[in-house]
């Protein structure tokens, strides 16, 4: 009998101290020791850490849960060729502060439109990863005047497309949550554990998502997922993300094991100028999986200049600093005031065509093992049949070539009165029978003061 009370004792003992040591972890909170000017904000109570590289229209990123703005360093160091590209960490997260409460998609959103407010960003690009990407969406929806493109990446549209790997889920439960999560935070390994389905091939899990996953708090890491749930279930969020009228892209990765790569037909389904780019072989990361596919999907939707995508084979193949891609120096670069030619409006004049292709997203995915000119004027067939929920397959689309019919016109009563250049050829042949296949001289590239970029 005795015996027995002992073990009880003891029991009660290290069930108090387990609950002692769970409240305490679970109210840790972090703050900022040394704030810089030049790299800290202070926005909705708290110093946030955020960097400002190249020139030219603004591009703000923004990361996802349990990451930081680390994650773009790849894509930041592109876009700031031709971009004046903004990377911030989010509160809780990263080097920022890391309070008790004001996590969530509402106050993600809040705190990104006070950061874009501060630089005085209006019709910025916003490129949002994960929990990221709701945000970016809740900020689009709420105030349409600061996004002019939106770009998804592996966002969650419903709280059922989240699949939290389960060590990882451990450190999110309400009592025992804190105690798993110090556990991680001290042990590299268990780290490595939380974040190995993070990614499609072990081999590209970099040291520097290790190590953002052990930079948060208890109460940052579980309330922001918690509360991200509530505000995304029963597809609110994607619901509000109708009212969205500017051009937006989802990407996902098709092998990713945290988010259901399905989700990118919810975002899609609603919006007006939605494209869809599924990339194969990839899990959740396809900024750091990918990075050259990736970048170069970005680049080609922002700037409306499909050759980039003509290039993503090549630069696959290579390093992503040395990979070339085509005509960077006939690209005009932006002066001290931002203004570029990148500016140019990508909004579409209105068809006869929209009203069928609006209803449905573009998808964007390799077909023969290269990306399809992206065409904006027409559509073809898969594309309802996706939307259906069948995915095109890669063989289904041939690719029209010109011939010399496309140029050559009928004879002019007056063989003097020639058209001066060949590409009237072309107008005029469209104008003629009112049809375009889109594959002719017509490219949708961006235009400027000096026409189109040269190869």
């Amino acid at each position: 009998m005795a015996a027995m009370s002992i073990i009880l004792i003891i029991l009660f003992v290290v069930i108090a101290l387990v609950l002692a040591a769970s409240i305490a972890l679970g109210r840790d909170t972090r703050e900022v020791e040394s704030a810089r000017d030049t790299e800290y904000l202070e926005l909705e109570g708290a110093w946030i850490r955020y960097n400002i590289i190249g020139g030219g229209p603004a591009v703000v990123l923004v990361h996802g849960w349990l990451s930081s703005s680390r994650i773009w360093e790849g894509l930041a160091g592109r876009l700031a060729q031709r971009f004046t590209v903004y990377t911030l960490d989010l509160s809780g997260f990263g080097e920022s502060d890391k309070p008790l409460s004001g996590y969530g998609i509402r106050n993600g959103s809040r705190l990104l439109y006070a950061f874009c407010a501060h630089f005085g960003l209006t019709h910025a690009n916003v490129i949002g990863h994960d929990l990221g990407g709701a945000m970016a969406v809740k900020l689009a929806a709420d105030h349409q005047d600061v996004v002019g493109r939106l770009v998804i990446v592996s966002a969650p549209a419903d709280e059922d497309q989240i699949d939290v790997p389960t060590m990882l889920w451990l450190a999110t439960l309400p009592v025992v949550g804190p105690i798993f999560y110090a556990l991680g935070r001290a042990a590299r390994p268990v780290r490595r554990m939380w974040v190995r389905p993070f990614v499609a091939d072990p081999d590209d899990l970099t040291e520097e998502v290790i190590d953002d996953a052990g930079k948060s708090t208890p109460a940052a890491v579980s309330k922001t997922l918690s509360i991200a749930r509530r505000e995304i279930s029963r597809g609110r969020l994607a619901r509000q993300a109708r009212i969205i009228k500017i051009p937006l892209l989802v990407v996902a990765g098709e092998d990713d094991q945290i988010v259901d790569p399905q989700s990118v037909g919810v975002w899609a389904g609603g919006v007006d100028k939605a494209e869809i780019c599924l990339i194969d072989e990839c899990g959740h990361l396809p900024m750091i999986e990918r990075t050259a596919e990736f970048n170069a999907q970005i680049l080609a939707f922002l700037t409306g200049d499909a050759r980039y995508l003509d290039y993503v084979e090549e630069a696959s193949g290579t390093e992503e600093e040395d990979a070339e891609y085509p005509g960077e120096e006939a690209y005009p670069s932006a002066d001290a005031t931002g203004s570029s030619d990148d500016t140019v409006d990508l909004a579409q004049r209105r068809t006869e065509l929209d009203a069928e292709r609006d209803s449905v997203p573009i998808v964007v995915r390799k077909q023969g093992g290269r990306y399809p000119a992206r065409d904006r004027r027409s559509r073809p067939p898969e594309r309802s049949e996706y939307a259906s929920g069948e995915r095109p397959s890669s063989g289904e689309r041939t690719r029209r070539e010109p011939s010399d019919e496309d140029f050559l016109p009928d004879l002019p009563d007056d063989l003097f009165d020639w058209p001066e250049t060949q590409r009237e050829f072309g107008s005029r042949e469209r104008r003629q029978d009112g049809s375009s296949d889109g594959q002719g001289d017509n490219h949708d590239y961006p235009s400027g003061p000096e026409g189109p970029p040269r190869f």
